[in-house]
């Protein structure tokens, strides 16, 4: 690949990330960002965040160049962020680089003490103790990463659990949901179904639950080759189960390469 043209991130037919009509309605989408260890979604999660709150990823190709029907947003607008495998300060510290105004985004800490906060504490209770950390804002957007650990966090939780008691209660909080889910074990159990234990058959239909109920997929790949100098992966767009009856736009299937370098990434067609 020599010299590739940078492209602009685009989800939907009028070439935005994060449609208005979507954010401004009074429906309850799930977006699905799905990754592995071997491509970490942080800048993926950087973008929707600063395209929620500024209205446009100006973090990404480092050209701070605005898409064409990406409005800016109010600073104010609520974005929660919540994570089971980073602190607080972790997200607190990323988005100060992004230049984010602190007053557009709570960042929950899941991570520390859920071990002895959850002790001896039965699955619904600390399902709804979670819960209770998130307020309810039908103009906010939640974004939870790696809910999927709670399978083994909290002895004998199943899939349906999961979803019933705690992501779609959390969905119904919100204006838009988006799920950062590591998909390693996943793929370990789709290419070796029958070693599959309970908890690997358990992850495997809360990961495909997921995939049915988003409205996009953002799923991003490591490269069949391992990582090359010019590219560090791929970024594949997809639509998820969620009918999209009530917009007027749609999602675009596409595929980017994307190329990490310290702090910046940048996109290409592949």
């Amino acid at each position: 690949m020599s010299h590739p043209q940078r492209q602009d991130l685009t989800l939907f037919s009028d070439q935005s990330v994060l449609p208005r009509e979507l954010l401004s309605g009074d429906g309850h989408h799930m977006f699905l960002v799905t990754s592995t260890m071997a491509t970490q979604p942080l800048w993926l999660i950087n973008a929707l965040i600063e395209t929620r709150i500024k209205g446009s990823p100006l973090s990404l190709n480092g050209s701070g160049a605005r898409g064409a029907n990406d409005q800016t947003q109010d600073q104010q607008t609520p974005v929660i962020v919540a994570s089971f495998i980073h602190e607080q300060k972790f997200y607190q510290q990323a988005l100060q680089k992004l230049r984010i105004n602190a007053n557009g985004y709570q960042v929950v800490d899941l991570l520390t003490g859920f071990i002895q906060k959850c002790n001896d504490k039965p699955r619904d209770v600390v399902l709804a103790e979670l819960l209770q950390q998130f307020p309810t804002d039908i103009q906010s957007t939640i974004i939870i990463e790696q809910p999927e650990l709670l399978l083994s966090l909290l002895d004998g939780l199943t899939s349906d659990e999961l979803n019933q008691k705690f992501l779609q209660p959390l969905r119904k909080k919100c204006n838009l949901l988006i799920v950062a889910s590591s998909i390693d074990l996943f793929q370990d159990n789709e290419n070796d179904p029958l070693d599959g234990s309970r908890g690997a058959v358990e992850y495997t239909r809360f990961i495909t639950s997921l995939v049915y109920t988003s409205l996009v997929v953002l799923n991003l790949r490591a490269l069949e080759t391992g990582r090359a100098k010019d590219v560090t992966g791929s970024l594949m767009i997809s639509r998820g189960g969620q009918a999209a009856d009530n917009l007027s736009v749609h999602v675009i299937e596409n595929e980017y390469l994307y190329l990490t370098e310290k702090e910046s990434t940048r996109l290409f067609y592949r």
